[in-house]
């Protein structure tokens, strides 16, 4: 979970500045902001989702093995 926080966190500050940096200087046009807007809130869901399900999967494995489920 720990490397998916940090990834998300880099994606979120990343696209941030990004954000920043095209309201006061404009260096892309609105067509390709949109598209790395798009593409970084994208990566972010699918960087959480697969966080969560990793975790999951390991919490699961973990109360399997000391007897809490059965599997």
């Amino acid at each position: 979970m720990k490397y998916g926080v940090i990834l998300g966190l880099l994606i979120a500050l990343g696209w941030s500045a990004l954000a920043l940096a095209q309201l006061w200087l404009a260096p892309l046009t609105a067509e390709v902001f949109f598209k790395i807007s798009v593409t970084a809130g994208i990566l972010l869901a699918a960087t959480v989702i697969v966080t969560l399900v990793i975790r999951e999967y390991f919490a699961e494995k973990k109360l399997k093995e000391d007897g809490f489920i059965d599997g």
